[in-house]
């Protein structure tokens, strides 16, 4: 199996050093446009900023103007961003510029500023402790699970994945609510039994986080005021990613000075599945009055003929901001279109390119990124770069956080900080083995519903009152002895030595056996604390707990990367394939049936044509697989928008032998192109097709046959229309 890529767990503990005093340098090398945003004045700024134009190096210089020219206090610079890694990043580039003073500065992803403001306000969350735990995917599944138990909801009417989509839905909206109808009545009943449930058991989600900071900053004056005096100057970095949540945020932090710094690019919008509301950005100057409006659209990453590419294709959509890209780097290769017979063939391609790439010395291996639209495409490439013998990794896969092990150990760690948390009893109570079973389980839930309490309190109410077979109480006793002696432990002690203590009490490694690779998991993590030195249990559990496998390092390995193109937003790689660019896949046939979803998936196609730095390659098959069979793959429409100066074409055709020789042209040949002459046979209810006045639309209705047929077709945008046939391209 190929390995994935390297997990980085948390970053060491930065040693103590005496710091030479830093120059004022806020404004060396940047260009004249990054000059004027970075020197700002005051008031709300929103920036838009092109991939590839230094949207990071603003940031930190932005700080830096603050604090070294302005003389603004670190203590009242906010900056925050998406991932962990971003932030690291951005910190960085900031103590460069201004040495040790960026440590007064808060500087973090949304998840990691909330919950240090509500560790700090904790006396005034309402019913909840300052050593609150945050619950992952898994534990909100747990939860969810015994909340559908509880109130006889079958799992096959309410399957939990989708409960949960459901609810994350709701809570990125500008009012929580589902429809009123059988199910979502259903929803809203176990909606609010799921928030009970997260109170009593003193956790949060991720999303809790952010509502739970609103909710204080909305109720509680006091809190709201010590906020907005604190953070005069507010910086925000992936602004169009920000849901409904996160512009109340910022918005309310911000509403004193007003000194707020938005920086991004709403042709990079694409996590709405998410909850980002591309109209955070697009209304931004509505929300936030007196805005000033800036561009960063010189590109320093990519050749004028891949943002040739990319102007064109971000220039289809409707709902944006004008931005152009630019570059004084050379013009560099054509992109080239390339036309498979399958996706085995494309998957051929794909290696024969990489190994001419490779071996002509100009690329090494992870110069070269594979990019798709959905995971399971990367099984016929992984398969064919395996028998080309090209290393290769899948930036994906199980997070470390995510791994069996790695949970077991800090289930035990939260439940020795915060013993409400039923999830973690639940998963650690018989591991390693204690013989405590399904029968003794029941009696500690029945005992915990009628006394109110959690099931680590019943299970000592048990052991008060004798109430358990004698192996069950032998078992529960020695568990709870644990959980104290280490509780107690971690009041006074490292969180290294907890997690010592902890492995040596349960035999944890002895327990995984020969299973070296996942004890060298376990010690990685205890690796981990001994960096972080003196930290406590609870400072460490909110670090772990924010950590997420989008903040993985390079693996430093010499291998090709494979990723989705989600995953692929913020990289840049010298060579780039985009694969999968058929119909129904790029767009997604899930996501095309509305403009909105269009455009975003057009925008997808625009951040995987500038992922590129160098080179281009854009492939499609002419047939696909479903189900054993065979079928015609129609490529993609956002293919046509390829501007003809920019790219070349080259397909293979199936000679009788059965073996493919390649067609090559500097124009699409009539195989690489829809022709319209026969639209009125192949066009067919709810099939997508586009006119060039109105637009992309919906077929309705066909009437007629050939040259005459009629389409009713309902445009995006612009209503229901009748056109000829011949004049939709497909």
């Amino acid at each position: 199996m190929v390995p994935v890529v390297g997990v980085r767990v948390l970053p060491p503990q930065p040693e103590k050093t005496v710091q030479e005093p830093v120059p004022k340098d806020s404004l060396k090398g940047l260009n004249p446009s990054q000059i004027e945003i970075v020197t700002h004045g005051e008031g709300p700024l929103l920036v838009f900023a092109g991939p590839g134009s230094g949207k990071t190096r603003v940031i930190a210089h932005r700080i830096a103007y603050l604090i070294n020219d302005l003389s603004v206090s670190p203590w009242n610079v906010l900056a925050v961003t998406f991932t962990n890694k971003a932030a690291a990043e951005m910190k960085k580039r900031a103590a460069d510029l201004v040495g040790d003073q960026i440590n007064g500065a808060w500087i973090g992803t949304f998840h990691s500023i909330c919950l240090r403001i509500l560790k700090i306000e904790a006396d005034f969350l309402k019913g909840y402790t300052k050593d609150f735990v945050i619950y992952d995917r898994d534990d909100q599944l747990s939860l969810l699970k015994s909340c559908l138990k509880e109130l006889d909801y079958g799992e096959r009417l309410f399957l939990p994945k989708g409960v949960l989509s459901e609810f994350d839905a709701a809570e990125s909206r500008r009012e929580i609510s589902f429809k009123d109808d059988f199910y979502g009545r259903r929803l809203s009943e176990l909606y609010n039994l799921y928030k009970k449930e997260l109170v009593k058991r003193n956790a949060m989600t991720f999303n809790d986080l952010l509502l739970q900071v609103n909710k204080l900053l909305s109720e509680n004056e006091d809190v709201c005021a010590r906020c907005q005096d604190r953070f005069s100057h507010v910086l925000i970095d992936e602004y169009q990613d920000s849901n409904v949540p996160q512009y109340r945020f910022a918005k309310a932090l911000s509403q004193r000075h007003r000194n707020l710094f938005v920086v991004g690019d709403d042709s990079q919008s694409i996590y709405r599945w998410r909850g980002a509301d591309i109209n955070n950005i697009l209304n931004f100057e509505s929300n936030f009055s007196g805005t000033k409006i800036a561009k960063l659209e010189r590109n320093y990453r990519s050749t004028s003929t891949i943002l040739g590419i990319a102007n064109s294709v971000i220039e289809k959509n409707q709902n944006r901001k004008e931005k152009t890209l630019w570059t004084e780097n050379p013009e560099g290769e054509k992109a080239l279109v390339f036309k498979a017979l399958d996706n085995a063939d494309e998957a051929r391609f794909v290696a024969e390119r990489i190994s001419g790439l490779v071996k002509s010395g100009d690329f090494k291996w992870s110069d070269v990124a594979v990019l798709y639209r959905a995971n399971f495409q990367s099984r016929v490439i992984e398969e064919r770069l395996r028998t080309a013998r090209i290393p290769y990794g899948i930036v994906s896969g199980v997070g470390f956080y995510q791994r069996a092990e790695i949970k077991d150990v800090i289930a035990y760690l939260r439940l020795i900080q915060n013993p409400k948390d039923d999830v973690s009893f639940l998963r650690i109570v018989n591991v390693p083995p204690r013989k405590i079973g399904g029968v003794t389980l029941r009696k500690l839930r029945e005992a915990s519903q009628a006394g109110g309490f959690a099931l680590f309190e019943a299970a000592e109410y048990c052991q008060e009152h004798d109430l358990l077979p004698a192996q069950a109480l032998r078992a529960l006793s020695h568990f709870i002895e644990i959980i104290k002696e280490l509780g107690s432990a971690a009041e006074s002690q490292p969180v290294a030595r907890v997690i010592k203590a902890l492995l040596a009490r349960t035999a944890y490694l002895d327990y995984l056996g020969d299973d070296h690779q996942r004890a060298e998991n376990v010690k990685e993590l205890l690796n981990a604390a001994e960096g972080w030195g003196d930290i406590t249990l609870s400072d460490f559990l909110d670090l772990v707990l924010l950590a997420t496998d989008e903040d993985r390092g390079d693996s430093g390995e010499e291998e090709v990367s494979l990723m989705t193109i989600h995953a692929a937003k913020g990289l840049e790689f010298p060579a780039v394939f985009v694969v999968g660019i058929n119909d129904d896949l790029l767009p997604h046939k899930r996501s095309a049936e509305t403009l909105g979803g269009l455009e975003e998936e057009r925008r997808l196609f625009y951040v995987a044509v500038t992922r590129a730095k160098r080179l281009l390659y854009l492939s499609y098959a002419s047939l696909g697989n479903a189900q054993g069979g065979t079928y015609h793959a129609r490529r993609s429409v956002f293919l046509n928008d390829l501007p003809p100066e920019h790219v070349v074409y080259e397909s293979r055709k199936k000679e009788l032998s059965g073996r493919g020789s390649r067609s090559y042209s500097d124009s699409p040949s009539e195989e690489n192109v829809y022709e319209s002459e026969d639209a009125g046979w192949s066009l067919k209810p709810g099939q997508r097709v586009a006119h060039h006045i109105f637009g992309p639309g919906v077929v309705k209705r066909i009437e007629g046959e050939g040259d005459k047929a009629v389409a009713t077709i309902d445009f995006f945008g612009s209503g229901v229309k009748k056109i000829l046939a011949n004049f939709l391209t497909v």
